[in-house]
C-alpha cells in the first residue's frame, strides 16, 4: 500500500516537473563560458524544487531547521571574492530575520527558455555573514 502511494505520488511530481520544464533547455554551467554564465546569472527568475531541496539538505542541523521554517531567496549574483568571480551564486536565507542564516549557493544547472531562466540544480554551499557587506550583482 505505501509502496504504491509513493510511486503515484513520485509520478506526479515528475509529470508535475516535464510539464514545467517542457521548452526549457538544460544548460550544465561548468560547461558555459564566463559570459554566458554571467547572462543567465542576470536573467535567473526562480529556483526550481530540487535546487531548493538541495538548499535545505545542505549544512548543519541548524540550517536545516531553519531553512525548513522559511527559505528565501535574496538574489542572483556572479560570485565577488573569496568567491569564484566566474561562477553564479543564488544568495538565500533561512529562518526569521532575527536568528536567520545566510549561505551562498553555486548554481551548477539552468533551465532556460524564451519565457524564463531557472536553477536547477546547486552545488557548493558557502557560509555568509547575515548582516554584513552584500555581494554586487
Amino acid at each position: 500500500m505505501m509502496r504504491a502511494v509513493w510511486l503515484g505520488t513520485a509520478t506526479v511530481i515528475l509529470a508535475t516537473a516535464s510539464s514545467a520544464w517542457a521548452g526549457s533547455e538544460w544548460l550544465d554551467s561548468r560547461r558555459l563560458e564566463v559570459s554566458e554564465i554571467k547572462a543567465h546569472c542576470e536573467r535567473v527568475s526562480d529556483v526550481r524544487l530540487l535546487a531548493r531541496m538541495q538548499m535545505i539538505a545542505s549544512g548543519n542541523e541548524r540550517w536545516r531547521r531553519l531553512s525548513r521554517q522559511e527559505l528565501a531567496i535574496d538574489a542572483a549574483v556572479m560570485g565577488m571574492p573569496p568567491l569564484n568571480p566566474d561562477r553564479c551564486y543564488i544568495i538565500a536565507r533561512a529562518g526569521p530575520a532575527h536568528e536567520g542564516e545566510r549561505r551562498a549557493f553555486e548554481v551548477r544547472d539552468f533551465a532556460v527558455s524564451a519565457a524564463r531562466t531557472s536553477v536547477l540544480l546547486i552545488g557548493h554551499a558557502y557560509d555568509l555573514p547575515l548582516g554584513g557587506a552584500e555581494p554586487s550583482p
